[in-house]
C-alpha cells in the first residue's frame, strides 16, 4: 500500500492526475488503516478482506457515511461494538460516493495477493506474551549474591580470631552486596538514565484498563507511531469518540471522577480560555537521538520491547534505561533472534542511522 502511495505522489509530479483507485486507496489509508487491515487479522475494528461478501454493500456505505446513527440503532452494528470491546468508530466524514470508492479499493484489494510485506500473521492468543520485557533492575542479581555470602562468612571468622576492624569492613561489604543485588541497584542510576519514572498524571490513566482488560490497541491512541517518528499523544477527541457513550451509561452513580474531569474539559474546549491537559512527558530521548517510531513499528517491533508491560500498568513508568547501549544491544540481535511472527530485520549498527 505504501508502494501505491508514493506512486501515487510521483504520478502527481510528473503531472498525471491520480486515478480513481489510487484516490481510493488514499482515502483508505487515511481513514480506515489506522484501526483496519486486509487480509492480516483483526486490529482495533475487524478485519475488512472480503466484508462485502459477508454484508451487505448498501449496509457498509451506510456504516461508512453515518457511523454514528449505525453504532445507536443498527443491530448488527451494536453487535459488532460489543464485540470489538465497545470502541467506537470515528466518524469518516466521507460522501456516498467516496465510502463506495473505498469499499470498492477494499474489494479489489482483497482479491489480490497481500504482498511480501503484508503477509498475515499466525494466530497468537496474547502478542505480549511473547515479547521479553525489559529487566528494570528487580531481578536478583546472583553474582553479587554470592559476593555477599562470602565476605559474610570471612567477616564471621576473622571476627572469631579477634581482627575486629577487617570483620566490620567485610560486614560492611557484604550488606552492600546484598542490597545492590536485591533490588538496590535500581535506585542507584547513571547520570541520565531516569528508568522507572512513573510521574502522576493530571488524569489518572490506567494502561492496565485499555489496553490490558480492555485489549484497546496500542497504535488506536497513538496512531502517529504509524505513519511518523513521534507516536503522539492522542487528542481529546480519540478519548472522548469512547468517552462520549461510557459517561452516559455509566448507571446511576454516573462516570468516575476522572471521566467526570476529563469531559468537563473536552465540553470546555470551546470557550474563551479552554483548559488544558498538560500531560507530563516520561519517554525523553536526548535532541542528538533520532528514533522513528514508525520504522519500529514497520517492522513489527512491540510497544513492550521498549516500553514494557504497559498492558500490566496502572500508572505508566519508563521500563527501560534507553541508553545507547540498550538501544545497540537490540540491534545487534540477529532476525533469528526474534520471534517467528515478527518480520523484523536486524536493526542498522553505523552511527548515522540514529545521530543525524
Amino acid at each position: 500500500m505504501i508502494k501505491l502511495l508514493l506512486l501515487s505522489a510521483f504520478l502527481a509530479r510528473a503531472g498525471e492526475a491520480p486515478s480513481r483507485f489510487q484516490k481510493d486507496a488514499a482515502l483508505f489509508q487515511a481513514k480506515c488503516a489506522k484501526c483496519h487491515t486486509i487480509g492480516r487479522g483483526d486490529r482495533v475494528g475487524p478485519d475488512l478482506k472480503g466484508v462485502s461478501e459477508r454484508r451487505d454493500k448498501a449496509w457498509i456505505v451506510g456504516f461508512i457515511t453515518k457511523t454514528g446513527d449505525y453504532l445507536d440503532n443498527d443491530a448488527a452494528a451494536k453487535e459488532l461494538l460489543a464485540k470489538f470491546n465497545g470502541v467506537r468508530m470515528e466518524a469518516t466524514n466521507l460522501s456516498e460516493a467516496q465510502a463506495q470508492g473505498v469499499l470498492s479499493y477494499i474489494d479489489a484489494a482483497s482479491k489480490g495477493t497481500v504482498g511480501p510485506e503484508e503477509e498475515a500473521e499466525p494466530e497468537i492468543a496474547d502478542p505480549a506474551t511473547l515479547v521479553k520485557t525489559p529487566d528494570e533492575g528487580l531481578a536478583p542479581w546472583f553474582p553479587g549474591i554470592a559476593a555477599g555470602l562470602v565476605c559474610l562468612a570471612l567477616a564471621v571468622g576473622a571476627w572469631q580470631l579477634g581482627f575486629h576492624v577487617p570483620a566490620a569492613i567485610l560486614l560492611a561489604l557484604s550488606a552492600g552486596a546484598g542490597y545492590w543485588s536485591l533490588g538496590g541497584r535500581r535506585h542507584h542510576l547513571l547520570l541520565g538514565n531516569q528508568q522507572g519514572y512513573a510521574p502522576a498524571q493530571p488524569i489518572a490513566y490506567s494502561h492496565a484498563t485499555h489496553a490490558g482488560k480492555l485489549k484497546i490497541n496500542c497504535l488506536y491512541c497513538h496512531y502517529g507511531a504509524l505513519r511518523s517518528d513521534a507516536a503522539g499523544v492522542p487528542p481529546l477527541s480519540v478519548c472522548m469518540n469512547c468517552h462520549n457513550v461510557v459517561r452516559k451509561s455509566a448507571g446511576a452513580s454516573g462516570p468516575s471522577e476522572e471521566i467526570a474531569r476529563f469531559a468537563a474539559i473536552w465540553e470546555a474546549r470551546a470557550s474563551t480560555a479552554p483548559p488544558r491537559v498538560a500531560w507530563t512527558r516520561i519517554h525523553d530521548l536526548p535532541d542528538f537521538v533520532h528514533f522513528p517510531h514508525r520504522v519500529h513499528v514497520a517492522n513489527n517491533i512491540r510497544c513492550q520491547e521498549c516500553h514494557g508491560p504497559v498492558q500490566d500498568m496502572v500508572r505508566v513508568r519508563q521500563a527501560a534505561s534507553l541508553s545507547m547501549g540498550w538501544c545497540v544491544n537490540c540491534h545487534r540481535q540477529p532476525k533469528s533472534a526474534a520471534p517467528s511472527h515478527w518480520k523484523r530485520t536486524a536493526g542498522p549498527l553505523d552511527c548515522a542511522a540514529c545521530h543525524w
